[in-house]
Formats: C-alpha cells, sequence, structure tokens
C-alpha cells in the first residue's frame, strides 16, 4: 500500500513551507503565519488548514501539527532481526519503526517501501514469509539486497539522512537509553492510551536530541517504561486495551447517530449484555436475570437510532456476535421496559436473519411495528421480506407507513413489478392468463411480469440484501479498488453505482450465495430454481461474433461455446467484453454489466477467471486498470 504523489498545489506547498520552517503549530498559529505571508484571507487559510490531508503532515499529540520529513530528519531508530526478516527483507515496522512508515509512504518513489497487513498480504507471502512471521501491522520493504551481509538478532539502525530512509548496521556501543517513563506519563496519562506514531512525534517535537543516535529499540524502551502496547496503541501496564477500545467505538458511533446521553447509556448497557452473553455462555434465562437485575438501564435503546447504534458497535467489536446478540435482544424483549420492546424485537430479528431464519426474523419484525406503528427500521425490512417473496402490493403498502418511503429505492423496484389491476375480474373468475385456475389463486396480487422479466427483480433482490449493514463492507472495500483509477472526490460513490462493483461482490464474492442460503425459502419457486442457475454460471471473457436487433452472438474465449444474448447496448462485432451470461427464463441475458476488455490483458483476464476461486479484489482491479 502507498500514496501516490499528487500535482503540486501551490498553496498546500506554501502551507508545509510555512510548517517546516517554524512547526510544530496549532491551526491558529499556522493560519495567522499563512494569512500574514499574504496567501489568503482568515476564512480561507483556517479552512485549508482544518481540512489538509497530507500524508507529510503529522498531528501530534498536544493537538499541534508538524512536517513529518522535518521532524524526523536526523532521526535514528533500531530493530533488532528477526531469521525472516534477514530472508525476505521486509522488516516489522511496530513498534520500533513505526514512527517512519507514513513518512516512508509519502514518497513512492523511495526505495524503502510500506507494506500493510491487511492489504498487501499477498506480496507479502510472495517474499516467502510463512503465516507466522506475517506482520501483523504495518512493514518496510527494504529488500533482500539492504539485508544482505547481515544475519539473525543482528541490530540494524534505521535513519533518516537528507530525506532519505537508510538501513545500516550499528557500530560501535550504543547510546545510553532514554527512561520514557516521565514523557509516556506527561503525554499519555496513567488512565487512557494513545496512538503509538502520534505519542512517538510528540517526544520528538518535545526534545530535538531524542533518537539522534542509535539507542534500544523503541519496543524496548516502551517496556522498561512501564508500557505496553497492543496493535498500534500504547498505555500504561495493566490498562483494560478492550474497554478502551468499546468506550472509543461507542463514542464514535453515538456521534454518527446523533444520540443523546441516557440513549448512550442505553447502548452500552446492552453491548455489556452481549458481551456478558459471549464471555460467560449465558442462555436465555440466565441473560433475563440480568436485565431484570437493572431493566431501567436499557430504556435509552427506545429510538431506532439507538438501536442501530447498538447493532454497529456489537457488530464492530465481536467476530461471531450475531448468537449473543439474539439472546441479548430475547432477554431484553422479556424483560425490558415496556418502551424499549420494538428496538429488541428489532435487534432479535436482525440477529435471527443473520442466523439463518428469515421466518424468526420476520415474526420479530411484525412484533416491533405491532407495538409501535411507525417503527421505520421494522417496517422497512418487512417491506424487503415482501419484495423477496414476489409480494409488491404488501411492501408498497408498509412502505407507504414510512415518511419518505416512496424515495426509497425498493420502492421504485415495487412499482415496477406491481400487479396490474383487473378490475373485470372477481376473486373466484378464471384468470386472465389462461391458466384455467381461479384469478385468486392465480394472479390475484400477483407480479403479471415473466419470469424473464422477473429476473431482474431477483437481482434487485440481491442486490438489496447485499447493501445491508452486516455485509456492505465487501460492496464498499471493492468501490474503493475501482475508485484507485479516478482523481476525483465523487470517485467512490461513482464505483459504487457502477454494475461491475455489485456483481462482482454477488458473485466471485459470494454474497449471492449467501442471499439464497437465507433468503430462498422466501423466493417464488421458479426464481429460487433460476437463482440456483445462476450459482453455476461463471463469469468469462466473450468475442462479439455478430449483432442485430438488441440480440448478439457472443463465443465464450474460455470454452468456445455461443450463446444468442439479449442487450441493451450492443458492443461492435470482433469486441472482447467480460461478463457473466445467464439464463433469465426463455432468454439469455447479462444482469451484472458489460466492461470492455483490451486485446492485451485478454489472455491475462482469462487465466484469472480460470482460478476455481476468484479473488473479488484483483478481478475488479484487473478490470479496472483501463482507466489509468
Amino acid at each position: 500500500m502507498s500514496v501516490q504523489t499528487e500535482p503540486s498545489d501551490p498553496i498546500v506547498d506554501a502551507a508545509l513551507a510555512v510548517l517546516r520552517e517554524r512547526g510544530p503549530l496549532t491551526a491558529e498559529e499556522w493560519t495567522r503565519l499563512l494569512v500574514d505571508a499574504g496567501h489568503g484571507t482568515s476564512d480561507a487559510m483556517t479552512e485549508l488548514v482544518e481540512l489538509l490531508d497530507h500524508p507529510l503532515v503529522a498531528y501530534l499529540a498536544d493537538g499541534r501539527s508538524a512536517a513529518l520529513d522535518t521532524l524526523l530528519e536526523g532521526r535514528v531508530f533500531t530493530h533488532r532481526l528477526t531469521a525472516s526478516e534477514v530472508t525476505s527483507g521486509l522488516i516489522d515496522a511496530e513498534p520500533d519503526l513505526a514512527p517512519l512508515v507514513l513518512l516512508v509512504m509519502a514518497d513512492d518513489t523511495r526505495p524503502v517501501r510500506a507494506l500493510f497487513a491487511d492489504y498487501d498480504a499477498d506480496e507479502i507471502e510472495a517474499l516467502g514469509l510463512a503465516d507466522e512471521d506475517f506482520p501483523e501491522g504495518s512493514a518496510l520493504l527494504f529488500g533482500t539486497d539492504a539485508l544482505q551481509g547481515f544475519s539473525e538478532g543482528d541490530l540494524v539502525a534505521v535513519a533518516v539522512r537528507g530525506g532519505d530512509v537508510q538501513l545500516r548496521p550499528v557500530d560501535g556501543e550504543l547510546a545510553a537509553a532514554p527512561d520514557l517513563s516521565a514523557e509516556f506519563d506527561r503525554v499519555i496519562g496513567a488512565d487512557n492510551a494513545d496512538n503509538l506514531e502520534t505519542v512517538a512525534w510528540q517526544l520528538l517535537a518535545d526534545d530535538a536530541g531524542l533518537f539522534t543516535a542509535p539507542t534500544a529499540p523503541l519496543g524496548a524502551l516502551i517496556e522498561s517504561a512501564g508500557y505496553d502496547r497492543e496493535g498500534d496503541y500504547i498505555a500504561a501496564r495493566g490498562f483494560d486495551f478492550a474497554a478502551h477500545h468499546l468506550a472509543t467505538h461507542i463514542a464514535m458511533v453515538a456521534r454518527e447517530h446523533d444520540l443523546h446521553p441516557d440513549e448512550v447509556e442505553g447502548v452500552i448497557s446492552f453491548v455489556q449484555l452481549v458481551a456478558a452473553v459471549s464471555e460467560e455462555e449465558l442462555d436465555v434465562d440466565a441473560a433475563r436475570e440480568r436485565v431484570d437485575a437493572g431493566a431501567s438501564v436499557f430504556a435509552g435503546l427506545e429510538d431506532p437510532a439507538a438501536a442501530a447504534a447498538a447493532l454497529d458497535v456489537v457488530s464492530g467489536v465481536e467476530d461471531d456476535h450475531m448468537p449473543a446478540l439474539y439472546t441479548a435482544a430475547l432477554a431484553v424483549v422479556d424483560r425490558g421496559p415496556r418502551r424499549v420492546k420494538a428496538s429488541a424485537h428489532w435487534l432479535s430479528g436482525m440477529a435471527a436473519d443473520s442466523l439463518g431464519d428469515v421466518q424468526e426474523a420476520e415474526r420479530h419484525f411484525e412484533d416491533a411495528a405491532a407495538m409501535d406503528e411507525s417503527w421505520t427500521p421494522a417496517l422497512f425490512e418487512l417491506a424487503q421480506i415482501a419484495s423477496d417473496r414476489g409480494d409488491a402490493p404488501r411492501g408498497l403498502a408498509l412502505l407507504s407507513r414510512i415518511d419518505g418511503g416512496e424515495d426509497e429505492r425498493l420502492h421504485g423496484v415495487l412499482q415496477r413489478f406491481a400487479p396490474a389491476e383487473h378490475p373485470e375480474l372477481g376473486r373466484n373468475d378464471k384468470c386472465w392468463c389462461g391458466s384455467g385456475r381461479k384469478f385468486k389463486v392465480c394472479h390475484l396480487g400477483k407480479s403479471d411480469a415473466t419470469l424473464d422479466d422477473r429476473a431482474h427483480w431477483l437481482y434487485e433482490k440481491a442486490t438489496l440484501y447485499a447493501q445491508s449493514t452486516s455485509l456492505f463492507d465487501l460492496v464498499l472495500g471493492l468501490a474503493q479498488v475501482r475508485a484507485r483509477r479516478w482523481d476525483d472526490e465523487d470517485a467512490v460513490a461513482r464505483a459504487f453505482d457502477e454494475p461491475l462493483v455489485m456483481d462482482v461482490a454477488l458473485f466471485e464474492g459470494r454474497l449471492f450465495e449467501l442471499f439464497v442460503a437465507r433468503r430462498g425459502v422466501l423466493l417464488p419457486a421458479d426464481e429460487l430454481e433460476l437463482a440456483g442457475r445462476w450459482l453455476l454460471a461463471r463469469r468469462s471473457v466473450h468475442e462479439v461474433v455478430a449483432g442485430e436487433g438488441g440480440v448478439v452472438t457472443l463465443r465464450d474465449v474460455r470454452t468456445g461455446e455461443q450463446a444468442e444474448v439479449v442487450i441493451d447496448e450492443a458492443p461492435a462485432v470482433g469486441a472482447l467484453i467480460c461478463a457473466r451470461v445467464v439464463s433469465t427464463g426463455t432468454r439469455m441475458q447479462i444482469l451484472g454489466g458489460v466492461e470492455p476488455v483490451p486485446a492485451e490483458r485478454r489472455d491475462e483476464l482469462v487465466d484469472l477467471l480460470s482460478d476455481d476461486e476468484v479473488e473479488p479484489e484483483d478481478l475488479v482491479e484487473l478490470l479496472s486498470d483501463r482507466f489509468v
């Protein structure tokens, strides 16, 4: 992972020049110096300083900003090598070299690069590292040439000289190890945790002589000062990192949902109940007893925003949270204050749905709506379930009870497939379709659309499900991969709207498989059978061999098979496209968008699509290269 170098912006360059010369600076000081130098008005410079997002701007623990290259110039950090680091050329940056990572990222022309376990796992693995040797966070790739002649256990120094990040052996004796305990106490405090990079930069800003000669590694200094580290945070020994992270997460979610204090208390109480159920393996009866002991603390969950916040927090801090969430929510349904029962039913329903029991989920959503006729989240879930069943009239009726429901995407989908009115027919008359059955058992309340048309509804059902809170991260991640090729502030939103992103999330990302597993019981029988066929269809590279009147003949480059496909905008004969061609009943169609394929990338794409398991990110990245 790297930060791409952007074209120079004169006002940004001026702001960095001031920060390099006069920093570290508070926002007010920085603004005043820019205004005094004639770079703009106070309002304009205040906005620049507050919004400037530049890889060389370091934000210190005391709230000031510093120029990272100036702050780190002349500093030296040490690290003791492991065997895997010597053989791979990749050095774990945390904690010893953590202050240098953003400086390395700021210039991707440097010989040394920053890699991250979450983003660069494939590249790290290609270096020959076993899973247990993967760095947990960030690492600096110097290469095997830079580490030639070093052995396991050797102490190396990494210094910043003239803007370069240089690795060299430690010659001679180390400088006396500084005692950082008092400095950590001052900057972090005994009852707090802070980001390691931010704290280290603060110490450098406060002491121009710190880390100017090789001394003990930063990790050893942290330990000897009586401090612990968890990930990229440090705190005094014995600090409860889990509680700190939870409190931080709750505070963030509370801001996002605009909660007031008693709602925050309700969220915290519910999250603690979920944690107790999970850690102590409590059953529903035991969880009920916990609620009985202090039911009033859950009162703040009454509002839908507070319930949504509770779900967000639990989802963010627990890996396998749904069973415990379900048990805790059931306990609050039974023993919590009456005013929060709608929220508790909704939480129970969300958990039941994720656990694969959508019919149980529906019962809870119905109970929530019965207790509060305007409880929007439950109404929306019920409308989506009605849509999955193919019951457009019920879905539209439910959305009509929501303020602004007609603006929901689901509303447009349901309107498109709502059944036509047939006032000339009674319930017991023969159906208009010619089936010979009574209207009430054949098409009353059901869409008149053919399966070929309803295939688009099926696709929309899966798309809406993939946009649910618990699944959205995969779709967003693929949109971000696509957006890397575009240089504008709306890139991610535009990428999210592109058919490729959602289709890859559904099929290579296996969200459609999850949709069928969880919601298949609701689908009309012919749509469920069609969904099964879609799961067997593979994306491929196709050549357009003929085309006329909205129908093209495609030849699968991998298999040689040909198919006549209905398509809105036919590519030119001879063009190469990447698409998933699927049956929709009586026709073959492309529902997930068409991607043009440059001839020179054909073989590479065919090889990628031939793998048994295609990585979604790799596919989106390759198909997005045409925008570079």
